[in-house]
């Protein structure tokens, strides 16, 4: 099979690429004798010091040798590089019911299957995605289930139509591809029976390696939406006694409890969290399973010799509390007035709300910690400040914390 290679968008100034005289234009068609269709065929094979790379400009073909050294990218932007954009109308879209001057990544909806296996990502998994993933040699995908049920899956994604699952994992079993699947568990919707049939059937697919239940998120821009409702305390124990149950036989069967439910669960019904311990290798912390274990994890009281304020979202603020309860910190819980009062997570907190709680409930002088998931990679948060910033606008010493463990 051949292809038609992809075109250089842009070359960085004082790269290999510059040096080699590539320019944007150019077309890739191969990097060191495979293949090149998109950047991840690129980086699929380019990870030594020097790559061969057959390009086309205009009606010419050539070789060029790229040299580079440690740690050093080759200064490339690939055309097809933006991800592709998911084309789903899903009932409970978190895109959906945002607020507007969020930073634009936020608004974004994907649904790529290469961002899946490179990023660890959530996919919908249409046949075209479980093709391409097979064509690529992709071992791994993250996969949004919902429910089992062609019909029910078809409506909650906002389809016309059934839109079924169990084939296309099955597929992908053949082929080798592990999947970490999730479950967005929307009351009156896939809840109760339908669950419990769900983690049924994926129970059995020996290709799922990991499965998260997770409740849906609402904000209290809905208007013209779907109406829907987040877990009562009720729900919510039926949720974990049916998540609690399969665990149970998966540490018979599988010897790990396979099947997870978020935080939230626990937080709604007021449920102690299991210990860290009990999520062994997680790999679900960024669906906010496992993460108040781990904030909480070795936080013996009598090891906190330090004082201030730790901020954080209204769910975790009760666990915090309780394990710093006999040191000098106090915690603060930050009402999220910006997504709305159902949004409870620290990951969602806004720097806006984080800056009035430091005005409302700090004293200067005091320390005060942040919760560091409420930042991105590039330390932003979802409205664009950063820790900078907020101190800034508050004159506190302020610092963000992974852990509890961290305080001093």
């Amino acid at each position: 099979m051949t292809f038609p290679g992809t075109s250089i968008l842009r070359i960085e100034p004082v790269s290999p690429a510059a040096r080699a005289g590539l320019r944007a234009g150019d077309v890739v068609l191969s990097c060191n004798n495979s293949p090149v269709r998109d950047w991840v065929d690129m980086l699929a094979v380019s990870s030594q010091a020097s790559v061969s790379l057959f390009i086309k400009r205009g009606t010419l073909k050539r070789t060029v040798l790229l040299k580079r050294r440690p740690g050093v990218g080759w200064g490339i932007d690939l055309d097809g590089s933006s991800v592709r954009h998911c084309r789903n109308k899903c009932v409970f879209c978190f895109v959906d019911q945002q607020p507007p001057g969020l930073r634009d990544s936020l608004h974004v909806k994907d649904d790529d299957v290469r961002y899946s296996f490179l990023h660890g990502t959530y996919i919908t998994l249409t046949e075209q995605q479980a093709e391409e993933a097979i064509a690529r040699g992709f071992n791994s995908l993250h996969v949004s289930v919902q429910t089992t049920n062609a019909t029910l899956r078809g409506k909650l994604l906002g389809l016309p139509g059934p839109l079924g699952i169990l084939p296309l994992l099955d597929r992908l079993s053949e082929s080798g591809i592990e999947v970490q699947a999730q479950v967005v568990e929307v009351p009156g919707w896939n809840d109760g029976e339908e669950l419990e049939q769900t983690i049924s059937d994926l129970y059995t697919r020996h290709n799922i390696s990991i499965l998260g239940i997770v409740p849906v998120g609402l904000t209290k821009w809905r208007e013209g939406l779907e109406p829907l409702s987040r877990p009562t305390a009720l729900q919510a124990e039926q949720t974990l006694n049916t998540v609690k149950k399969w665990q149970g036989e998966a540490m018979k069967e599988k010897g790990k409890p396979w099947v997870y439910a978020a935080d939230e669960y626990y937080a709604i019904t007021g449920e102690d969290v299991p210990a860290l311990s009990f999520y062994g290798d997680n790999t679900l912390v960024s669906n906010g399973i496992g993460l108040l274990a781990t904030m909480i994890e070795n936080s013996n009281t009598g090891d906190f010799h330090g004082s201030g304020a730790i901020l954080t979202g209204t769910m975790a603020a009760p666990y915090i509390q309780k394990a710093v309860k006999h040191s000098g910190y106090r915690v603060v819980p930050v009402e999220n007035t910006l997504m709305g009062p159902e949004v409870s997570v620290a990951g969602l907190l806004a720097g806006t709300d984080v800056i009035k709680a430091m005005h409302d409930s700090c004293v200067s002088g005091e320390k005060v910690f942040l919760p560091s998931v409420m930042f991105n990679h590039d330390g932003i948060t979802l409205d664009e400040y950063t820790l900078d910033t907020i101190k800034g606008n508050t004159e506190v010493d302020a610092v963000s914390l992974n852990t509890i463990s961290e305080l001093p």
